[in-house]
């Protein structure tokens, strides 16, 4: 049976590789076939009135491209911009102020069979397409991936920018040389290295979420239904990770966390989270001797924000609720095991925060090619960090919420 199963695993990893090369090669031979009759842009010969800016990615992505898209508005404050995003994430994206127009594509439809045969895909495919041609973008940035490239070409927009190394050959007009993740530095830098290849400046401009006040008050609400007063300082904590399990902290870390947090102060724990939170929420709730409010999976990704606002301290792993809470200025506290604190690091303001992680030379493994598993079965390293440093460091953050420079440490 194991073989079976093994061998019928292959087979599909053999053949989404031989589509995804067939894919390549298709899309590579017509757009060199096209750039003969396509030069390059001058990226200063005429500020652009149309910028378009392609981030399919999740929520965390959205929150490292936004200081780029920032410095592409003050660079053209008169051009009107636009993201293409997934749509889980575009509700996000739609905060920004420096963004005009959302315009959401689910490129993940084409990773099911049941999606690439469905017409409804493609209909949605050729909506997008033609929204996006009659935009006459002037400018588009593929901030990541191949996907992104494509899109960015397909938008009909007289200059493609992206880094060369991770887009379909000769398919943008002004790729910059190599690829993210060649250098140890932050995924913010490489989104604000592709703003200065588009002539903003590359010393990136701060931006943060705009939550509608309507939601604030709604999350508000909700807290004082489970009985959390206003006055009351409340420790969020995310214990998911939608792109690898390895990045999981223990449900039972977390439930001795809380436990502890919530016996040795006046602070209240919130879950949060989405749906597919749900089983690692459950398990915390079933291991913790206190009492832990959960609105996993009861929150859209605008009330999450509001909740998130409203926390005194976010803790999380590496994930999307942990970079938003650092894009709305909140103090955070991660534990990381397979990926970098250098390259996704919650991006932090004048709040502090504090990444703690186990130092192995296994660690860390994480590449964003693939989801973060760890080939050993047992993340060791999340394991690793003991309940009690985390208690300490938020009780830290708790205490001194306002610095400026940002706390690193290792476990």
């Amino acid at each position: 049976m194991n073989k079976t199963v093994t061998a019928r695993a292959l087979a599909r990893s053999t053949a989404r590789y031989v589509v995804r090369l067939v894919f390549y090669v298709v899309v590579g031979v017509l757009g060199f076939l096209s750039r003969a009759r396509r030069p390059a842009r001058l990226i200063h010969s005429a500020p652009p009135r149309r910028i378009l800016v392609v981030r399919l990615d999740l929520l965390g992505d959205i929150t490292f491209s936004m200081p780029a898209v920032a410095a592409l508005r003050c660079a053209y404050p008169n051009a009107g911009i636009t993201m293409l995003t997934l749509p889980y994430s575009a509700p996000l994206a739609s905060m920004y102020r420096c963004v005009d127009e959302i315009i959401p594509l689910d490129t993940n439809a084409i990773r099911t069979v049941s999606g690439l045969v469905s017409p409804g895909t493609w209909l949605a495919y050729w909506k997008v397409f033609r929204e996006l041609k009659a935009e006459n973008y002037d400018l588009a940035v593929s901030m990541s991936g191949q996907m992104a490239s494509l899109w960015s070409r397909l938008s009909g927009a007289s200059t493609t920018i992206g880094f060369a190394g991770e887009a379909y050959p000769f398919i943008l007009t002004n790729p910059v040389p190599g690829r993210r993740y060649e250098e140890r530095k932050s995924e913010v830098d490489y989104g604000l290295q592709l703003a200065a290849a588009a002539g903003a400046s590359k010393a990136g401009v701060r931006e943060s979420p705009h939550v509608p006040d309507a939601l604030v008050e709604r999350m508000r609400d909700a807290l004082r239904q489970a009985e959390i007063g206003d006055e009351d300082e409340i420790v969020a904590i995310h214990p998911g990770a939608g792109h690898g399990s390895a990045k999981r902290w223990p449900a039972a870390n977390w439930a001795a966390f809380a436990d502890r947090l919530q016996t040795s102060t006046n602070t209240r724990v919130v879950l949060v989270g989405g749906a597919f939170d749900r089983p690692i929420a459950q398990q915390i709730l079933a291991a913790a001797k206190t009492r832990i409010v959960s609105l996993v999976g009861d929150t859209t990704i605008g009330e999450l924000c509001g909740l998130l606002q409203r926390a005194n301290l976010v803790a999380s792993s590496d994930s999307g609720p942990l970079h938003i809470a650092a894009a709305l200025n909140r103090p955070v506290l991660g534990v990381y095991g397979p990926t970098d604190p250098a390259v996704y690091g919650p991006m932090s303001g004048h709040m502090a925060s504090t990444v703690l992680r186990r130092d192995l030379p296994c660690s860390p493994c994480y590449t964003a090619a693939a989801s973060a598993e760890c080939p050993l079965g047992d993340p060791i390293c999340m394991r690793l960090v003991p309940p009690k440093q985390m208690v300490d460091a938020a009780l830290r953050l708790l205490a001194e919420p306002l610095k400026i420079v940002k706390e690193s440490a290792e476990a």
